[in-house]
């Protein structure tokens, strides 16, 4: 915690909204150690902190002054520096004045690009005081927030209105001014419980004094005080706290002093799906969930209050989830009136984007799609039958009085539903799962419906974006295309699905309004994905390299490519047999880029040396062989076949010269060097291997 520490900063606030607090926190951190560092003064850790009222920032063994530095600096070229006649230039004088120089103190230092002015500068060492005003404005005008304001006529901006600053270094006030805001040694305790503002005499006793004014600081500690009461409080009714990390982080930023209450709401309402019930309780009152030992949800739920417990807050709480769960009792049961397949005719007047249609549309698209990858797949009847019903089903829940009040429940009460209809089990789960992966490392479904459905809905999603001209552009990204292209490759991969992606976007391209050249685009688009998934699974740059460049997009077998190659190259003669193969790709791809045009022939009869007759043999005999392993993925039986291959290519280039001066011979020569290497033109680009 704020241990040892001899700067501190409190920047108060009104209430900041939960979101915004932790990256906050992150943006802190990282810009005052890149500003400390950046103005040389030296330090030994940095500590933040934030409740929804104030971030607080400890700095331990900050130095008094910065440290005095002799840098090194460049200035013009020698060339520009002096004229025809050797007298100095504008740009040297230039240079001298700007860093308060004399010409005594410059010297002439030869680069890459030539030779230049230099010179040896002394950094002097300011007041570490004069410098925490210019970080700490800096710092409030780039901390990394989702949204700012400005208020009256004030010019800086912040999620919420600044209150005050506490500003200490060495126990003394630090002077610094800002939103007409002069800092001082002074914080507030609690909003309701100590609303008043305290004196901190000695950064020593700040923490104690927030505590003591019902402030608990440490937001870890805090989220961890929170998490174990609510175990606490669930266990003596014999519960358990359904598990939601994403609720504790928006708790813990709710509250400066939590308590933990346990409260009820009436049986009746457990009639009512258990995805609802605990969506409620999330998503508008941001209170906990529990089950009982056999995992059925229970007539209770936990809140974290920012006061001590009392009747008035359990009943507030009660009385909104019983009025909360009574609208919800309501939707559900307008909701039944209609079956899902009653639905479907509303999604037309849906609209999903002003120039592709509407969600019907989008429906009618997502079958297309999952009709060339079931042919691709080769998807029996049965199946296929069941992947149209899901995806004409998949959409009809967005227009349910349900999720329409609950957008986060599309897809899970959908298959409740559809449950409830009589819909088949397997159609009723696609329904959900077609809109998995969600988040990176959820569970996917092994069932082939949903997986289809979950592909044809990404497919269209990343095609529709592209054919309006919504391409992700560096690190903007508003339709999550990005990520839908991760979950297709995480979804074949996972499910061990071989699909050329290329021939499934090439074949329904027709049903938007796009170019070739977009499917090229997007193609990389995916296979930058590719790259990020495959070294995240331990594979190497080059091995990863070697399989993609070859322009394939069955990313399945371009994995098993990779990962057969990473555990071959383990082999003692792997390098030997690499460096065969690139002597051999050299020659021919040299040739090629300097004679494009130019056709080659091979024939047997043509053969001048034994040496070019065992290699010929070698690599004609084993054909058949090569291609049932390439075939049949066996590619470290492969490699073990190239290794065994080795000796005769090394005795051919050893022997024989390929780049002869008869045109006929060489042309031979070259030519069964091609016909090797076509064998695995699109297998992999072995140049592209390290050695």
């Amino acid at each position: 915690m704020l241990n040892n520490i001899n700067f501190l900063c409190e920047i108060g606030t009104e209430e900041i909204p939960s979101g915004y607090i932790l990256p906050a926190i992150k943006s802190f951190d990282k810009i005052l150690k890149q500003k400390l560092e950046e103005f040389r003064i030296n330090f030994t850790n940095i500590d933040v902190y934030a409740t929804p009222r104030r971030f607080v920032i400890g700095v331990s063994n900050l130095s008094l002054q910065q440290r005095e530095e002799e840098i090194e600096i460049k200035g013009p070229s020698v060339s520009v520096a002096y004229d025809e006649n050797n007298h100095p230039t504008k740009a040297i004088l230039g240079f001298l004045k700007a860093n308060d120089l004399s010409a005594d103190n410059i010297y002439n230092k030869k680069t890459k690009k030539g030779e230049y002015i230099h010179s040896r500068k002394k950094l002097t060492a300011k007041k570490t005081t004069e410098i925490i005003p210019i970080i700490l404005e800096f710092m409030i005008k780039n901390i990394n927030f989702p949204k700012r304001m400005r208020w009256s006529d004030l010019k800086t901006t912040f999620p919420r209105p600044i209150s005050y600053f506490l500003i200490l270094f060495n126990n003394e006030i630090v002077p610094f001014t800002s939103s007409k805001i002069n800092s001082s040694n002074l914080t507030r305790g609690h909003f309701i419980q100590s609303n008043k503002m305290i004196k901190i005499n000695s950064i020593s006793e700040y923490e104690k004094t927030l505590r003591n004014n019902n402030i608990f600081l440490d937001h870890v500690k805090r989220k961890e005080f929170i998490y174990n009461e609510l175990i606490n409080a669930a266990k003596k009714i014999d519960g358990i706290v359904i598990d939601d990390d994403n609720l504790l982080n928006t708790v813990t930023f709710l509250v400066e002093n939590p308590s933990v209450l346990l409260c009820n709401f009436d049986k009746l309402f457990l009639n009512i799906p258990d995805i609802v019930l605990i969506s409620e309780m999330r998503e508008h009152q941001k209170c906990f969930a529990l089950k009982d030992q056999d995992g059925n949800l229970m007539p209770n739920f936990l809140t974290v209050s920012n006061n001590p417990p009392s009747d008035n807050i359990k009943k507030g709480y009660e009385r909104v989830i019983s009025a909360r769960f009574s609208d919800a009792k309501f939707f559900f049961n307008e909701d039944r009136k209609k079956k899902l397949i009653d639905r479907v005719d509303s999604l037309k007047s849906v609209l999903f984007h002003k120039e592709l249609g509407s969600i019907y549309d989008k429906i009618k698209r997502m079958e297309f799609i999952a009709d060339s990858i079931s042919t691709k797949l080769r998807i029996n009847n049965t199946i296929i039958k069941k992947i149209k019903r899901a995806l004409l089903l998949s959409k009809t829940d967005l227009v349910t009085e349900m999720v329409i009040e609950f957008p986060s429940l599309q897809g899970k009460i959908g298959k409740i539903y559809a449950i409830l209809d009589g819909e088949d089990e397997e159609i009723a789960n696609a329904i959900n799962d077609h809109y998995k992966p969600t988040f990176q490392g959820e569970a996917l479904s092994p069932n082939l419906v949903s997986t289809v459905a979950s592909l044809s809905e990404k497919i269209d999603n990343i095609l529709a974006s592209y054919s309006v001209g919504n391409i992700p552009k560096g690190s903007e990204d508003p339709y999550a295309l990005k990520r839908q292209a991760t979950a297709i490759v995480e979804i074949l991969l996972e499910n061990k699905i071989n699909l050329n992606i290329k021939s499934v976007l090439e074949e329904v391209s027709p049903n938007y309004n796009i170019e070739k050249n977009i499917i090229d685009k997007i193609l990389n688009f995916i296979t930058a994905r590719v790259r990020t998934i495959f070294l995240a699974k331990g594979l190497k740059f080059d091995e990863i390299d070697a399989c993609l460049s070859i322009k394939y997009y069955d990313f399945l077998e371009l994995y098993r490519r990779a990962r057969s190659i990473n555990e071959f190259r383990k082999h003692d003669k792997f390098n030997q047999m690499l460096l065969s193969f690139k002597r051999m790709n050299n020659i021919s791809s040299i040739f090629k880029q300097k004679n494009p045009d130019y056709n080659l022939i091979f024939n047997n009869k043509f053969i001048d040396t034994d040496y070019e007759k065992d290699l010929y043999l070698f690599f004609e005999t084993k054909e058949n062989l090569i291609d049932q392993y390439i075939t049949s993925n066996q590619y470290i039986k492969l490699f073990e076949l190239l290794i065994n291959g080795k000796s005769i290519i090394d005795s051919f280039f050893d022997n024989v010269m390929v780049m002869v001066e008869d045109v006929s011979i060489r042309d031979n020569r070259l030519a069964l060097l091609e016909r090797i290497l076509h064998s695995f033109k699109n297998l992999l680009d072995f140049s592209k291997i390290l050695e």
